[in-house]
């Protein structure tokens, strides 16, 4: 493995040396192919938006970012383009509102090179003299959006979930994620780190869903000890609500499907054994995801969605 110092640059002594020591706390959303409803992605801008941040560290995106798979975005004004969008990762110092820092690993999921990368994270980690780590992730399950967005804590020690937590069941296999690997390293290297998964209704996984990110910003400001200011993302995340309910008020089909939902999620809160029931067959995530768009178009063509070409639930974009 080449030296995984080589990934990263510091920016200036002068900001380094002003970084507090000792008892900080690393948030981290990488999210890739799986952001269920754009969730980590909503609640990394609405934190650089609200909390005053300095970037310490800069990642370079080049070794770690495939842009033929994942391209990056150009603006054409019909001569010249005019910006080519690459992405970034970046480790920011953030204070929250009651100017506690804590620092914020923020950018793509990579799609190469994870494990010199995870050494890289590790290595600044230690550097920082990170006390604790805390990831956020989201994930597409079978759960209606007129219920209690549910969480998966997860961590590197049994220990550090809370006792209240409900158990997630048995061991199951799942497609990795570079947060799944880096939470893995963490341990071997003997740092503790915890994370947490919204279940976002699959019907919504392409979608903006603010809710997901407030449900996560608001367990990472439990789980952290941070004063996390979430009455915006709670306005956005109703106005989002409010215009998901009306695209759904005359579609049956659809009110049909979240109905099922409801009983399926409304079971497994009162059987013991967690089994789901329901009285239909349930479409998958992407049929309902499918069916969402294929509503939506027909609503902008009827000149009734607004022609803002935004999923159901998106709301107003994130300020």
């Amino acid at each position: 493995m080449r030296d995984p110092r080589d990934l990263y640059a510091y920016e200036s002594a002068d900001v380094i040396a002003a970084v507090p020591r000792g008892r900080l706390t690393l948030v981290h959303a990488l999210p890739g192919l799986v952001d269920a409803g754009n969730s980590c992605r909503i609640a990394s801008t609405y934190l650089k938006d609200s909390l005053r941040h300095v970037r310490i560290v800069t990642f370079d995106v080049d070794e770690l970012v495939d842009y033929r798979g994942s391209r990056p975005q150009a603006v054409f004004d019909g001569a010249v383009y005019t910006e080519v969008t690459v992405p970034e990762m970046s480790l920011y110092l953030m204070y929250d509102e009651g100017d506690r820092p804590f620092l914020y690993l923020d950018g793509p999921e990579p799609d190469l090179q994870w494990r010199r990368l995870s050494q890289a994270v590790i290595d600044l980690i230690e550097f920082f003299d990170v006390e604790k780590v805390v990831g956020m992730s989201a994930i597409p399950m079978a759960m209606p959006h007129t219920r209690p967005i549910a969480m998966i804590t997860h961590a590197n020690d049994p220990d550090l979930i809370p006792a209240h937590e409900p158990e997630q069941g048995g061991e199951i296999v799942v497609p990795a994620s570079f947060g799944a690997l880096l939470e893995h390293e963490l341990g071997k290297a003997g740092h503790p780190a915890i994370g947490y998964a919204a279940q976002i209704p699959h019907y919504l996984t392409r979608t903006d869903f603010p809710a997901g990110a407030l449900a996560l910003l608001r367990r990472v400001s439990e789980g952290a000890g941070l004063d996390i200011p979430l009455v915006d993302l709670g306005d956005l995340t109703e106005a989002a609500g409010a215009a998901l309910e009306s695209t759904l008020t005359d579609n049956e089909e659809v009110l049909s499907m979240v109905a099922a939902l409801e009983e399926q999620y409304d079971a497994q809160s009162t059987e013991s054994d967690g089994v789901f029931s329901t009285t239909m067959d349930l479409p998958t995530g992407e049929e309902l995801a499918d069916r969402f768009e294929r509503f939506l178009a027909g609503e902008e063509d009827d000149g009734t969605g607004g022609g803002s070409g935004r999923g159901p639930g998106s709301g107003p974009e994130v300020p």
